[in-house]
């Protein structure tokens, strides 16, 4: 009888916790338009908080301190999308020489089929037009769910500013609100509030950081293979190593691509392929360490679990906010003492000395001290 209140008690938890998991998937899913404004607005403020900070300590106005800031961000962003524009046009010139080169390619590789495994020019014939006909049927849909997935990326995109400008310019209202908010339990909100704010500001100083380093690196690789667009392919790989684990290898496919179209061997795509890896184990090994640091301190398993999760709910943005999400959820589960083990559970593991391990209190035995004779 006395077993059934502590069971009870158990079940009860884990119900409450399911509970809670899955109302939190419900409104991350849900309200993620929302959600994925105010999170990145927020890491963009974070970001221009010690510019803010600066400029307000020279006497400007609030106001136009957080103008100044905004401008500045959004000068940096216009800057790239020009120089991704301008690379590309240039691609654009040379799809029909690319196009060509490309059928002579797949001549070859029918060619290939036919001699090797006997599968006829007619039989392939058949099949590419079976499956261009497979891809005209689902082509509306397809182009209907980009352009609208699209629009709704450039409505959310052109409210970052306003949202960072306004919270840069409420930064003293927040504040307060987070202290009074806090009540009696020692400014934990607050405190915690700042943590995930410095640990946003460093993380993406340390990600721009990489993605330059990376895209020098891959530069010189593409310019030694003698490929066309290196800095265009070199940019690009950069870019989207933003995404953990599926982002470089996503990124090497259209240099091995330019790479077998252009080149008459293909030693040259094994080479854009080698210099894809080598840049990233350099940034797993030595950049990234280095330069991030242990600013997101996430075991490699609860990041794939937090990749896989933020794709389902919130796409191509959850891939890119799932880190920073999780190492903002580690810090607030680091700091409520409820929450402990969640954030035990998600950090990476550390290993402890051997000396150390005979000290921890949790495998001391209690009992009465007796003196050695």
């Amino acid at each position: 009888m006395t077993e059934l209140p502590r069971t009870t008690d158990d079940l009860t938890r884990y119900v409450l916790v399911l509970l809670a998991i899955t109302l939190t998937c419900t409104g991350l899913y849900y309200g993620r338009d929302l959600l994925i404004l105010l999170f990145t607005s927020a890491i963009f403020a974070s970001l221009m908080l010690p510019l803010h900070n600066g400029l307000v300590k020279r006497r400007f106005p609030t106001w136009l301190a957080a103008f100044l800031c905004c401008l500045s961000m959004l000068l940096v962003v216009v800057s790239l999308i020009w120089f991704f524009a301008w690379q590309y046009s240039h691609f654009a010139k040379d799809l029909p020489e690319l196009r060509s080169a490309l059928g002579i390619k797949l001549a070859t590789i029918r060619g290939y089929l036919d001699g090797r495994f006997h599968f006829s020019m007619a039989e392939q014939e058949t099949w590419l037009d079976a499956q261009v006909k497979k891809l005209g049927e689902s082509g509306g849909s397809i182009v209907m769910g980009v352009f609208s997935a699209t629009g709704a990326v450039l409505a959310v995109v052109m409210l970052i500013p306003i949202f960072t400008f306004l919270l840069l310019l409420l930064k003293g209202k927040i504040h307060t609100f987070l202290e009074q908010l806090s009540g009696d339990q020692q400014g934990a909100t607050l405190k915690v509030v700042k943590r995930s704010s410095l640990l946003s500001r460093k993380y993406l100083r340390g990600v721009v950081t990489v993605m330059v380093i990376l895209t020098v690196l891959n530069s010189i690789g593409f310019l030694l293979l003698g490929l066309k667009y290196a800095i265009l392919l070199a940019a690009t790989a950069a870019v989207l190593n933003v995404v953990p684990y599926i982002g470089p290898w996503v990124g090497s496919l259209l240099p091995m691509f330019i790479a077998l179209i252009t080149k008459d061997s293909m030693w040259y795509t094994v080479g854009a392929l080698g210099v894809i890896l080598v840049s990233q184990f350099l940034d797993n090994n030595f950049i990234t360490p280095k330069i991030v640091g242990s600013s997101v301190s996430i075991n490699p398993l609860a990041s794939i679990v937090a990749l896989l999760a933020g794709g389902m709910l919130w796409g191509v943005a959850g891939l890119i906010l799932a880190i920073p999400f999780t190492g903002v959820l580690k810090a607030v589960c680091d700091e409520v003492p409820g929450l402990k083990p969640w954030g035990f559970l998600l950090g990476e593991e550390h290993t402890w000395p051997e000396e150390d391990l005979i000290d921890i209190p949790l495998i001391r035995k209690k009992g009465p001290r007796t003196k050695a004779p």
